[in-house]
Protein backbone atom coordinates (compact mmCIF):
# COMPACT_ATOMS: atom_id res chain seq x y z
CA UNK A 1 0.00 0.00 0.00
CA UNK A 2 0.82 3.74 -1.09
CA UNK A 3 -0.06 6.79 0.61
CA UNK A 4 0.24 9.67 -2.18
CA UNK A 5 -0.52 13.34 -1.20
CA UNK A 6 -1.04 16.04 -3.94
CA UNK A 7 -2.27 19.82 -3.23
CA UNK A 8 -4.13 21.95 -4.97
CA UNK A 9 -4.63 25.53 -6.34
CA UNK A 10 -7.32 26.00 -3.80
CA UNK A 11 -6.06 26.91 -0.64
CA UNK A 12 -3.13 24.72 -1.07
CA UNK A 13 -5.82 21.92 0.56
CA UNK A 14 -4.30 18.49 -0.10
CA UNK A 15 -5.87 15.29 -1.85
CA UNK A 16 -4.69 11.94 -0.87
CA UNK A 17 -4.44 8.70 -3.12
CA UNK A 18 -4.65 5.79 -1.58
CA UNK A 19 -3.44 2.93 -3.41
CA UNK A 20 -3.25 -0.95 -3.68
CA UNK A 21 -1.34 -2.14 -6.60
CA UNK A 22 -3.68 -0.55 -9.31
CA UNK A 23 -6.59 0.19 -6.97
CA UNK A 24 -7.05 3.13 -5.19
CA UNK A 25 -9.15 5.35 -3.00
CA UNK A 26 -9.14 8.89 -3.27
CA UNK A 27 -9.76 11.69 -0.23
CA UNK A 28 -11.16 14.84 -1.16
CA UNK A 29 -10.32 15.30 -4.68
CA UNK A 30 -9.55 18.28 -6.31
CA UNK A 31 -9.98 19.66 -10.17
CA UNK A 32 -7.22 17.60 -12.08
CA UNK A 33 -7.75 14.06 -12.02
CA UNK A 34 -4.77 13.16 -13.77
CA UNK A 35 -3.28 11.46 -11.30
CA UNK A 36 -6.52 9.08 -11.80
CA UNK A 37 -4.80 7.64 -14.58
CA UNK A 38 -3.82 3.82 -15.07
CA UNK A 39 -6.18 3.25 -11.58
CA UNK A 40 -9.10 1.64 -10.65
CA UNK A 41 -10.49 4.58 -8.25
CA UNK A 42 -12.93 2.25 -6.00
CA UNK A 43 -13.95 5.19 -3.43
CA UNK A 44 -14.53 8.67 -3.05
CA UNK A 45 -13.80 9.66 0.74
CA UNK A 46 -14.59 13.34 1.84
CA UNK A 47 -13.36 14.23 5.22
CA UNK A 48 -15.57 17.75 5.30
CA UNK A 49 -17.79 19.53 2.66
CA UNK A 50 -16.16 22.70 2.31
CA UNK A 51 -15.41 23.62 -1.78
CA UNK A 52 -11.48 23.60 -1.39
CA UNK A 53 -12.14 19.79 0.04
CA UNK A 54 -14.72 18.73 -2.63
CA UNK A 55 -14.02 20.68 -6.03
CA UNK A 56 -12.76 17.48 -7.88
CA UNK A 57 -15.67 15.48 -7.04
CA UNK A 58 -17.79 15.90 -10.06
CA UNK A 59 -15.11 15.35 -12.44
CA UNK A 60 -13.42 12.66 -10.48
CA UNK A 61 -17.08 10.77 -10.77
CA UNK A 62 -17.37 11.39 -14.07
CA UNK A 63 -14.23 9.92 -14.96
CA UNK A 64 -14.11 6.70 -12.68
CA UNK A 65 -17.61 6.15 -11.72
CA UNK A 66 -16.47 5.70 -8.37
CA UNK A 67 -19.19 6.47 -5.34
CA UNK A 68 -18.98 9.18 -3.11
CA UNK A 69 -19.09 8.01 0.83
CA UNK A 70 -18.90 11.33 3.56
CA UNK A 71 -21.07 11.91 7.09
CA UNK A 72 -24.71 12.48 6.28
CA UNK A 73 -24.34 16.27 7.25
CA UNK A 74 -21.53 16.31 4.72
CA UNK A 75 -23.90 14.75 2.24
CA UNK A 76 -26.39 17.35 2.59
CA UNK A 77 -24.46 20.35 2.42
CA UNK A 78 -22.03 19.45 -0.71
CA UNK A 79 -25.27 19.92 -2.51
CA UNK A 80 -25.60 23.88 -1.20
CA UNK A 81 -23.11 26.45 -3.04
CA UNK A 82 -23.97 28.57 -0.34
CA UNK A 83 -23.16 25.44 2.41
CA UNK A 84 -20.29 24.10 0.80
CA UNK A 85 -18.81 27.90 0.91
CA UNK A 86 -18.30 27.66 -3.11
CA UNK A 87 -20.60 30.71 -3.20
CA UNK A 88 -18.77 33.12 -0.38
CA UNK A 89 -15.65 31.42 -1.57
CA UNK A 90 -14.11 35.18 -2.04
CA UNK A 91 -14.63 35.98 1.73
CA UNK A 92 -14.14 32.32 2.70
CA UNK A 93 -10.62 32.99 1.28
CA UNK A 94 -9.87 36.45 2.82
CA UNK A 95 -10.97 34.54 6.04
CA UNK A 96 -7.96 32.45 6.18
CA UNK A 97 -4.94 33.36 8.95
CA UNK A 98 -2.54 31.22 7.69
CA UNK A 99 -2.51 31.72 3.94
CA UNK A 100 -2.46 34.75 1.80
CA UNK A 101 -3.59 34.46 -1.40
CA UNK A 102 -2.43 37.16 -4.36
CA UNK A 103 -4.56 36.13 -6.57
CA UNK A 104 -7.99 34.46 -5.98
CA UNK A 105 -7.86 31.28 -7.73
CA UNK A 106 -10.47 30.26 -10.43
CA UNK A 107 -13.25 28.59 -8.78
CA UNK A 108 -17.65 27.98 -9.62
CA UNK A 109 -19.66 29.63 -7.03
CA UNK A 110 -22.36 27.83 -7.52
CA UNK A 111 -20.82 24.16 -7.41
CA UNK A 112 -22.69 21.46 -6.23
CA UNK A 113 -22.16 17.77 -6.04
CA UNK A 114 -23.84 14.77 -4.68
CA UNK A 115 -23.24 11.81 -2.20
CA UNK A 116 -23.96 7.86 -3.14
CA UNK A 117 -23.49 6.88 0.70
CA UNK A 118 -23.71 8.45 4.07
CA UNK A 119 -23.24 7.27 7.30
CA UNK A 120 -24.07 8.85 11.00
CA UNK A 121 -21.22 8.66 13.66
CA UNK A 122 -19.43 5.93 12.70
CA UNK A 123 -18.67 3.17 10.20
CA UNK A 124 -16.25 0.77 9.31
CA UNK A 125 -15.27 -1.22 5.93
CA UNK A 126 -12.85 -3.36 4.47
CA UNK A 127 -11.02 -2.74 0.80
CA UNK A 128 -8.20 -4.83 -0.33
CA UNK A 129 -7.13 -6.02 2.95
CA UNK A 130 -6.94 -2.90 5.04
CA UNK A 131 -9.31 -1.53 7.40
CA UNK A 132 -11.10 1.58 7.30
CA UNK A 133 -12.83 3.53 10.40
CA UNK A 134 -14.82 6.75 9.58
CA UNK A 135 -15.88 8.88 12.26
CA UNK A 136 -17.35 12.28 12.74
CA UNK A 137 -15.55 15.18 14.04
CA UNK A 138 -18.19 18.35 14.04
CA UNK A 139 -16.20 21.55 14.89
CA UNK A 140 -14.54 22.43 12.22
CA UNK A 141 -17.84 22.22 10.06
CA UNK A 142 -21.38 20.04 10.11
CA UNK A 143 -20.03 17.57 8.23
CA UNK A 144 -16.53 16.62 9.30
CA UNK A 145 -14.88 13.23 9.90
CA UNK A 146 -11.34 11.74 10.53
CA UNK A 147 -10.66 8.68 8.71
CA UNK A 148 -8.28 5.84 10.23
CA UNK A 149 -6.39 3.32 8.34
CA UNK A 150 -5.28 0.34 9.86
CA UNK A 151 -4.79 1.80 13.26
CA UNK A 152 -2.35 3.24 11.83
CA UNK A 153 -3.20 6.26 9.91
CA UNK A 154 -5.14 8.98 9.94
CA UNK A 155 -6.77 11.48 7.54
CA UNK A 156 -7.40 14.46 9.25
CA UNK A 157 -9.31 16.91 7.22
CA UNK A 158 -9.48 20.51 8.61
CA UNK A 159 -10.09 18.98 12.22
CA UNK A 160 -6.10 18.60 12.83
CA UNK A 161 -3.11 20.47 11.79
CA UNK A 162 0.05 20.69 12.75
CA UNK A 163 0.89 23.62 15.21
CA UNK A 164 -2.28 25.29 14.46
CA UNK A 165 -5.93 25.58 16.27
CA UNK A 166 -8.78 24.36 14.34
CA UNK A 167 -10.88 26.92 12.82
CA UNK A 168 -14.29 26.98 14.28
CA UNK A 169 -15.97 30.19 12.91
CA UNK A 170 -16.82 29.65 9.57
CA UNK A 171 -20.36 28.47 8.84
CA UNK A 172 -21.54 25.69 10.03
CA UNK A 173 -18.82 25.92 12.66
CA UNK A 174 -19.54 24.89 16.38
CA UNK A 175 -17.32 25.34 19.36
CA UNK A 176 -19.78 23.10 21.46
CA UNK A 177 -19.44 20.09 18.89
CA UNK A 178 -16.18 20.38 18.94
CA UNK A 179 -15.94 20.44 22.54
CA UNK A 180 -17.80 18.21 23.42
CA UNK A 181 -17.64 15.18 20.47
CA UNK A 182 -14.58 16.03 18.46
CA UNK A 183 -12.02 16.24 20.91
CA UNK A 184 -12.81 13.19 23.42
CA UNK A 185 -12.42 11.38 19.88
CA UNK A 186 -9.08 13.08 18.84
CA UNK A 187 -8.04 12.53 22.45
CA UNK A 188 -7.50 8.96 22.17
CA UNK A 189 -5.45 8.97 18.66
CA UNK A 190 -2.28 7.42 20.26
CA UNK A 191 0.93 9.30 20.32
CA UNK A 192 3.27 8.75 16.76
CA UNK A 193 0.35 8.03 14.56
CA UNK A 194 1.08 9.48 11.65
CA UNK A 195 -1.40 12.33 10.49
CA UNK A 196 -2.51 13.29 7.06
CA UNK A 197 -4.31 16.44 7.41
CA UNK A 198 -6.48 18.63 5.14
CA UNK A 199 -3.52 20.95 4.73
CA UNK A 200 0.27 21.15 4.82
CA UNK A 201 2.75 18.22 5.34
CA UNK A 202 2.00 14.96 7.04
CA UNK A 203 3.14 14.85 10.84
CA UNK A 204 3.87 12.38 14.09
CA UNK A 205 0.78 12.67 16.51
CA UNK A 206 2.19 14.07 19.94
CA UNK A 207 -0.64 14.31 22.85
CA UNK A 208 -0.57 17.97 24.41
CA UNK A 209 -0.74 16.37 27.94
Amino acid sequence: MEIHRFVSDLLSSNMYLITEGKAALVIDPFRDTSPADGLQIERILLTHEHYDHISGVNAWKEKTGAPVLCSRPCGENIRSPRKNLSRIFEPFCELQTWIRLERLPDFDPNYSCEADKVFTDEMSFDWRGHRLRLSELPGHSEGSIGITLDEMYFFSGDSLLENSLTELRFPGGSRKQWEMVSLPKLETLPDGMKIFPGHFEPFQYKKTM
